[in-house]
């Protein structure tokens, strides 16, 4: 991944967000989050490692809009401060894009090794892993160019606060009030 993959995604303009991971996220984000500035958004990556040290990965993609970077530090979706849920309090969010590549179509399957109980290499078959992600990116890249779904990339929606909530009361990342 570090070898080929890393340099792939600087090629293609995307750099390490700013801020670092905070400890409890490293085990499963240890590449991070790349992102790739644009005028009116961000394009952003997210390589998500199996929690349960599974050698499996997903790729995350969506496109955050500009006030979600602040003063050159990346705020991203996940670590916006949200306002409490109350029942009037649902038009101060929105839906935003967000996605997942995946190694077979339709499919909600994870990108990972297959040694065959060991009959295979590691070396070759991680090597087989990331040639998929690479020959299959290409559709990550048309989503950010022009919208278009491929049939590898499957829909994550996500909800995101409006720039003018984003000041109220802080609830934890991933964590809303219940009715």
């Amino acid at each position: 991944m570090s070898k080929r993959f890393i340099p792939y995604l600087q090629s293609l303009d995307f750099e390490p967000a700013k801020n670092p991971a905070k400890a409890d996220a490293r085990s499963i984000h240890p590449f991070g989050t790349s992102v790739r500035r644009r005028d009116t958004a961000s394009d952003v990556i997210e390589i998500q490692f199996d929690k349960h040290s599974k050698p499996s990965f997903i790729i995350n993609f969506r496109r955050d809009p500009p006030e979600l970077i602040k003063e050159g530090q990346f705020v991203g979706a996940r670590n916006a401060r949200l306002p409490k849920l109350t029942k009037f309090g649902a038009e101060r969010f929105r839906w935003a894009e967000s996605f997942r590549l995946t190694p077979r179509p339709k499919s909600a399957s994870w990108f990972t090794m297959r040694t065959f109980f060991g009959f295979r290499s590691p070396k070759i078959c991680s090597k087989e892993v990331i040639d998929r992600l690479m020959n299959l990116f290409p559709q990550v890249e048309a989503w950010f160019k022009d919208g278009n779904i491929g049939e590898h990339v499957q829909a994550l929606p996500m909800l995101l606060p409006l720039p003018e909530a984003r000041h109220e009361q802080i609830v934890s990342p991933g964590h809303l009030p219940h009715k």
